[in-house]
């Protein structure tokens, strides 16, 4: 088979995306000569290079762009690296509704600790958590199949517990005004049995009750209260003290403030 033609059925199939050995056996190519192929397909817009062996196949409406969204074949690309995933952090929150913050780069948590992929016309950004289990995620369908995403309530941990994924709690507050609607207050105070870091549900609540759904909160304050909490600073970075919040045991020793409002 010719090396187009495969392309193009799989396509046709709804397959958007392919390893080397795949096209190596399809094409009865090995080496240098595999290469040569592969790179004469890159040149024509028919395929991006993702990482060492994978590769995605562009239809024609995205040879323009040059790449697919991500959620087109981050479960095949998981699937391929022999890790567990879930897409997270403000990427997921934008699939919950959270949109007035598009961010810049596609976030994933997976089990394997993974360098960022950058690329010029793709930045994946990915976070390390050393146990995924299925009650973090719900399966989402996208063009090409299916992928994971995070539970709203994970969505909101992650945002606050991963600095690199939310820089700044002016912008953890906007995202939560919005993603709050969604979350629902039992299973946000299910994020204690999966052992979520008390310290940063502490301050995920401070957050949601700045964002106005202190309504949400409750039965995670509650579950908390069931524990010996210490205080925290609000933001970890700075070392200064300030007032002090008695319902979740934060010094608020920075001053935050979201773009929206409920």
């Amino acid at each position: 088979m010719k090396p187009v033609a495969f392309i193009k059925d799989r396509i046709k199939a709804g397959r958007y995306t392919f390893t080397r050995e795949e096209a190596g056996k399809a094409w009865g190519k090995t080496g240098q000569v595999l290469s040569s192929a592969l790179t004469q397909l890159k040149r024509d817009d028919w395929i991006y290079p993702l990482s060492r062996g994978f590769y995605l196949a562009l239809d024609v409406q995205h040879q323009a762009k040059g790449v697919l969204d991500p959620v087109w074949f981050i479960d095949d690309w998981a699937r391929y690296h022999g890790v567990s995933y879930y897409v997270a952090g403000l990427s997921a929150a934008m699939h919950h509704g959270a949109a007035h913050q598009r961010p810049m780069e596609f976030q994933v948590v997976t089990d394997r600790q993974m360098r960022t992929i950058r690329h010029p016309k793709l930045r994946m950004s990915l976070f390390f958590k050393k146990v995924i289990e299925s009650n973090m995620w719900e399966q989402r369908k996208s063009p090409a199949g299916y992928f994971r995403l995070a539970t709203p309530e994970m969505t909101a941990f992650d945002i606050v517990a991963y600095r690199r994924s939310c820089p700044s709690l002016d912008l953890a507050a906007t995202v939560l005004v919005e993603l709050g609607e969604v979350l629902l207050p039992d299973r946000l105070a299910a994020l204690i049995k999966q052992e979520c870091a008390v310290s940063v549900l502490q301050r995920l609540g401070w957050l949601l009750d700045l964002a106005g759904w202190r309504e949400k909160t409750e039965t995670l304050h509650s579950e908390l209260a069931g524990n010996r909490l210490t205080w925290r600073p609000l933001d970890t970075r700075i070392k200064s003290g300030g007032k002090r919040n008695l319902r979740w045991r934060i010094i608020e020793n920075t001053d935050v403030q979201p773009d929206i409002e409920r």
